[in-house]
């Protein structure tokens, strides 16, 4: 905190703060829900039967996962920056190691639910938790809300992006706070429930329908194991996604088999981690599966360089920050900028479009984030004659808030279009 007045720093964190919270809040019914959701209700799931406060203390271990998370998240921010290190909100999702054991985690959570084997603790770690299926469970809370909170971190949510400004802008203790906030709106779900147990309670007997249900969560998390594997097409290659794929196969495959040998078992499974994270790490070939832009294209590559000339020529430009993680980009992208009027304003000749991929690390668009003070993903500005400094959109895109940026960049009016 600033020490010429700690008052009023101390009060103006405590206001971003409250602002992370409400970003961290809404970032749960982001696109990114689909991912969480299985999660989410797979722990409700879990605890259909379970007495109340076994109930309350397995939602606060998965809300302790979610702070977990998000304090090592806002830890290697700072340490980052320390170095030197361009950073952002969401910029795991470039690292194709982080990517391939998401991808093989979700897979292998997917192939649970849908019955294919059973996840279980090793009898030593049991032992050593005193043979206690309670404690084993709550392992098992800890790492749900853990994975929730990683899934959630390829969104950017309203008011998100201020507070992550904010906060790597200032002390570790900024971060520290602002990120703890932001932690505790993600987690506001899970804490709810642990405050009124009986919210689960209520829910029917276990029976039949609990099956159709584990059907559902694992159809969801297949689905986000497919968006995983097209994530690391983009930052690792083609090849290397099916090779991760393959051996997720295997993986799966030697997990099933009801009566294979429990050394071999292990040798397998063990193997295929470790030629997974080599294969991720040293032999990626990135592919440009975003801004590989064609001719026919009304969309060009990013250059930083060439905006202002363009604006000195009284051209009006539109520039979308996007990557194939990104889901809340995915959004936009097809619900706005890819419909009428805002594709048509775009293609018309009027505007020059250009699209950032970021879906690998890139210090050109790294920086031009850091610039315009955002560290997270979409960022879309305009620039202008109008507004040769930019003028940035919210995170979620409407036609109006697009078409009225580009009206006031251009120095049109809206009464002319």
């Amino acid at each position: 905190f600033s020490s010429a007045n700690p008052r009023a720093s101390v009060l103006k964190v405590m206001a971003v703060a409250a602002i992370a919270f409400l970003g961290g809040l809404i970032l749960n019914v982001m696109p990114c829900v689909l991912p969480v959701l299985s999660i989410k209700l797979t722990s409700v799931l879990k605890a259909t039967g379970q007495t109340r406060q076994m109930t309350r203390n397995g939602f606060l271990f998965s809300a302790l996962g979610v702070l977990t998370f998000v304090w090592a998240l806002a830890a290697a921010l700072v340490f980052l920056q320390w170095i030197g290190v361009s950073v952002g909100w969401g910029i795991q999702f470039q690292n194709p190691v982080f990517v391939t054991l998401m991808f093989m985690v979700i897979a292998v959570f997917a192939a649970n639910l849908l019955g294919a084997f059973e996840i279980t603790l090793p009898a030593a770690l049991q032992d050593r938790l005193g043979a206690s299926s309670a404690r084993a469970g709550y392992i098992s809370d800890f790492g749900t809300g853990l994975l929730a909170a990683i899934l959630a971190t390829p969104c950017s949510a309203p008011f998100l992006g201020t507070a992550i400004t904010f906060a790597l802008a200032g002390t570790p203790l900024d971060v520290m706070v602002i990120f703890t906030a932001l932690g505790l709106g993600l987690a506001l779900p899970y804490l709810v429930i642990a405050a009124r147990p009986e919210l689960v309670t209520r829910m029917p007997r276990p029976g039949r329908w609990m099956l159709l249900v584990r059907i559902l969560l694992g159809g969801l998390l297949l689905a986000t194991a497919a968006w995983l594997l097209f994530v690391l097409v983009g930052v690792a290659g083609a090849r290397v996604a099916a090779f991760i794929s393959a051996l997720t196969a295997v993986f799966i495959i030697a997990a099933s088999i009801p009566r294979a040998n429990r050394w071999a078992r292990r040798a397998v499974l063990s193997a295929c981690v470790l030629l997974a994270i080599f294969g991720a790490g040293l032999i990626s070939t990135p592919d440009r599966t975003i801004a590989a832009v064609d001719a026919m294209s009304h969309w060009q590559d990013f250059d930083p360089l060439r905006i202002a000339r363009y604006v000195s020529e009284g051209e009006t430009v539109f520039v979308d920050v996007t990557a194939d993680w990104c889901l809340t980009c995915k959004a936009n992208k097809s619900l706005v900028l890819d419909k009428d009027p805002v594709r048509a304003r775009l293609r018309g000749g009027s505007v020059i479009a250009m699209q950032a991929d970021w879906t690998k690390p890139d210090d050109a668009i790294a920086r031009f984030l850091e610039r315009h003070d955002r560290y997270g993903i979409p960022f879309n500005i305009v620039f202008g004659p109008g507004a040769p400094s930019g003028i940035a959109l919210p995170e979620i895109l409407t036609p109006q808030a697009v078409l009225g940026a580009l009206d006031a960049a251009s120095m049109r009016s809206l009464v002319s279009e």
